[in-house]
Formats: C-alpha cells, sequence, structure tokens
C-alpha cells in the first residue's frame, strides 16, 4: 500500500474510528452530528486508490450502505456489494490544519443530509 492510503489509515485509528480495508475501500465507523443518523456510528469509506495522493488531493467519493439515502446526489455503484458511493466535492481543501479532521467533518456533514 502507498504512502498516501497508509497514512490515512493510521489517522483514522488515531481519531478513534477504526478503519479496515475491505473490497478496495477503507471502512471507517463516524458518528454524524446532524440529520436522522445523529448520535449513532455509521459504517462509510472510501476507495484505497481515491487517497493515493493523500492529503495533497482528496477524496470525491463517500461510499455508504445502499440504505443510506440522500434526496439529491450523484451516485455509482461501489465495489462493496449492497453499497452506494456518492459523489461530493469538499470545499476550501488545505485550509484545516490537520487534513483527516477536516474529511471526516465533510463525512459527518455529508452523512447529517441523509434521509434514511
Amino acid at each position: 500500500m502507498s504512502d498516501g492510503p497508509t497514512t490515512f489509515i493510521q489517522r483514522l485509528t488515531e481519531l478513534g474510528l477504526e478503519p479496515v480495508v475491505e473490497a478496495q475501500l477503507i471502512i471507517y465507523r463516524i458518528e454524524p452530528v446532524d440529520g436522522v443518523h445523529a448520535g449513532h456510528s455509521v459504517v462509510t469509506g472510501v476507495e484505497t486508490a481515491e487517497v493515493g495522493r493523500w492529503p495533497l488531493v482528496p477524496p470525491h467519493w463517500i461510499h455508504l450502505p445502499s440504505t443510506i439515502q440522500f434526496a439529491h446526489t450523484n451516485s455509482q455503484p461501489s465495489p462493496k456489494t449492497d453499497w452506494t458511493r456518492h459523489s461530493r466535492q469538499i470545499s476550501r481543501w488545505g485550509q484545516d490544519a490537520d487534513p483527516v479532521v477536516g474529511w471526516a467533518g465533510h463525512v459527518r456533514s455529508v452523512i447529517g443530509a441523509a434521509i434514511t
């Protein structure tokens, strides 16, 4: 595994997000603060290839179980069975002192917009 994914996994581990690699994804648990999933641990992921240039370039796709849906989304099937990847651009990348904290906040915000 290249430096980008290795560093990404190390930082997720340090944040207590329990990352594992499965089906070409780095899967981890995160707790959104808003929306229908607020206060609950949600499993999510990112493709290992997308963090190849981490932290210089942020990932674009957020992978979630297909049971999590949004009112408006651009989505495609995920490499993980019964999961969907959602297109989400992260704004102002590079302004956070810690990129993985910025990414985690972005994912929490996206999941907070889920309707199911």
